[in-house]
């Protein structure tokens, strides 16, 4: 009988904290991989400027295309701050890539996209992000091991994009300066792959436990039950498979799709149906998009009167 009422401290509890190690591993991972040279104050701000481009702008395209302008603006070479924003972008890709078929050796396929006791339709939707992920990776992969040239030709194609052309002088600069940093990134140990690695799964793994940790903070009243560790790794699991398939959703942050899908597709685990599982999807939204939407629209503003009111993009 104490079980639900356990679960719902320990989820209540649980939650602010999930959010702290989520952005704390994305500013954490940008300190690393600057070599420790931004600041608090800096590593806020791009992080936060970061998920607010992201929240913003269809899944698709996300905040990583002007990652590497806000870690510029922090005093990182523009040419290293790429670098930076590739390998993050690397990184979290991998995890969606790496994940699925780990979670296929614990998890029949059936329990993974089972909607109503079908699998279609999600499983379809996912099929066609996974395959686009798979293959961003697989260019990220040789741009940055193989064939550092093509990446390089790459990012002097998005700077032809006519409202970045103003910064094509500086991107040209970081076409060549990316073969040196191939070069050396090429040749960083491996405890520098496995700490980049681990903070990214760290990143993805703490924001989608916003979501079981919801379920036991809601799990309370007559035939409350609390989760399984099983049912949890699937809720886990069909998270980032929700994930993968709002990548392809033509919305901002996946708005409005999103919401529908989850609410489908985890619906089972949830503790009740109603205002209760309007306040769960509610709290979700408002700590993994609204949140960073309050935040980009006060730091936003000033940030761009700072850096573009009377200069120039750094070369």
């Amino acid at each position: 009988d104490d079980e639900p009422e356990l679960a719902e401290k320990f989820g209540v509890s649980s939650i602010p904290m999930l959010v702290v190690i989520k952005d704390g591993a994305g500013m954490w991972r940008l300190w690393f991989l600057s070599d420790k040279r931004i600041g608090l104050k800096g590593l806020f701000r791009v992080r936060m400027l970061y998920e607010f481009t992201s929240a913003v702008t269809p899944s698709a395209a996300g905040g990583s295309t002007l990652e590497m302008l806000f870690i510029n603006k922090e005093g990182v070479h523009f040419g290293e701050s790429t670098a930076i924003s590739i390998i993050s972008l690397f990184c979290d890709e991998l995890f969606f890539v790496v994940a699925f078929p780990v979670m296929l050796i614990f998890i029949p396929i059936q329990e993974l996209f089972a909607i109503s006791g079908g699998v279609a339709t999600v499983l379809s939707l996912f099929l066609i992000g996974y395959v686009l992920k798979a293959i961003w990776v697989s260019i990220l992969f040789v741009g940055i091991f193989i064939k550092p040239e093509a990446l390089a030709w790459i990012i002097k194609q998005i700077f032809r994009i006519k409202f970045l052309r103003k910064w094509q002088y500086g991107a040209m600069r970081t076409a060549a300066e990316i073969r040196t940093c191939s070069r050396k990134i090429k040749h960083k140990s491996i405890s520098f792959w496995v700490t980049t690695l681990c903070l990214s799964a760290a990143i993805w793994l703490a924001r989608f436990s916003i979501v079981n940790f919801l379920i036991m903070a809601f799990s309370t009243g007559e035939g409350a039950e609390f989760l399984s560790f099983h049912d949890n790794i699937i809720v886990l699991c069909r998270q980032i498979i929700t994930m993968v398939v709002m990548m392809i959703a033509p919305t901002p942050g996946g708005s409005g799709f999103i919401e529908v899908l989850f609410e489908n597709y985890l619906g089972e685990f949830l503790p009740a149906t109603g205002i209760v599982l309007v306040l769960i999807t509610s709290i979700w939204r408002l700590l993994t998009y609204y949140y960073y939407l309050v935040i980009g629209a006060i730091i936003a503003p000033k940030w761009v009167a700072k850096n573009f009111g009377s200069k120039k993009l750094e070369g």
